[in-house]
């Protein structure tokens, strides 16, 4: 299929150099060829970029530029900013394409031309089991995505499975290079915020949890907070009110994170960036119970907050006796 709007692939590269080779044969293998690839090298250490250079060499339409490290989303916004299509295909270096995906993509942004973002479905891999990810909708789902934040479902948008209108990316700030974790999340949220977007519900990219260097841990894994998506959330204030679903579902993932995390409970650096956290979340759309966690004193924040815990402890050992 080449009949289409040009497309630029963008792949954030460090030290992949066991890896990268899978994503760029899953690249040249595409059914839709009507594209260029960008790989942005982040300073890799490892002899990613002669891998790079030797698929050059050989022909593959692949620009190579080399940066010093600064994170992925410095890579990305890199690679967007010096793409030349209407439109913007994330690839991970270790992670792959099914020979169908840009295809399916370009369909998909034909088929729903009012938006600025389309993804697709994903699957992990885990030593060597391909397990498809559930969005708790149904298999097949091609539309529109309406509702988005007040409807339970996972987070639709995976860095290797989307294609975005170029223009709306930049306008809408890129990845915000101050985050390291779910820097991905953020710059799908601000997108969904201010641009339609549709979704195919079909594994069409494939996460590679078994390759090395993943930038993969617990989400609630306790890292340094100013890292942390959660930190920079009073970029999102002004879209409470027009949005109070989405301020609640921001609300309620910033709370299990500064609750499960040990943050806001934790040591002083962690307790003052988490008081100026919790200083910019809608307590008018989140239970009552985080009111009386975060705006009263810690220890009868940290009271409510055990009492809760000890609750769902009581409820899950219930539905499991009645469920035995």
């Amino acid at each position: 299929m080449n009949i289409g709007p040009l497309i630029s692939v963008v792949i954030p590269l460090y030290n992949k150099a066991r890896d990268v080779h899978r994503a760029l044969d899953s690249l040249i293998s595409q059914s839709y060829t009507h594209f260029e690839v960008i790989v942005v090298d982040d300073g890799s250490t490892d002899g990613s970029a002669e891998v790079v250079q030797d698929y050059i060499e050989k022909g593959a339409p692949i620009r190579l530029i080399q940066k010093p490290n600064r994170g992925v989303s410095s890579a990305r916004n890199k690679g967007i900013q010096e793409s030349k299509g209407m439109y913007v295909a994330l690839l991970d270096a270790d992670d792959i394409w099914d020979d169908t995906c840009l295809e399916e993509l370009v369909k998909l942004s034909l088929d729903y031309p009012d938006a600025a973002m389309w993804g697709a479905n994903y699957a992990e891999i885990i030593t060597g089991e391909i397990i498809p990810y559930d969005q708790g909708i149904p298999n097949g789902f091609r539309d529109y995505v309406t509702d988005y934040f007040s409807t339970p479902h996972g987070d639709f948008f995976h860095s290797s499975a989307v294609l975005l209108k170029r223009d709306a990316a930049i306008a809408a700030g890129l990845f915000d290079e101050r985050i390291r974790i779910s820097e991905d999340i953020d710059f799908w949220y601000r997108m969904l915020l201010n641009y339609p977007a549709a979704y195919y519900n079909k594994v069409l990219s494939y996460y590679n949890k078994d390759a090395q260097n993943r930038a993969e841990a617990d989400f609630f894994a306790h890292f340094e907070i100013t890292s942390r998506m959660d930190y920079y959330i009073e970029k999102y204030v002004p879209y409470y009110d027009a949005n109070p679903d989405f301020a609640r579902r921001l609300g309620m993932l910033v709370s299990s994170t500064l609750l499960r995390g040990n943050y806001y409970f934790g040591n002083r650096h962690d307790r003052e960036c988490s008081d100026r956290i919790v200083n910019n979340l809608s307590y008018k759309d989140l239970p009552p119970k985080y009111r009386l966690i975060f705006k009263t004193p810690r220890f009868i924040g940290w009271t409510v907050y055990q009492l809760s815990l000890f609750k769902k402890t009581l409820c899950r050992k219930w539905y499991q006796l009645r469920h035995a």
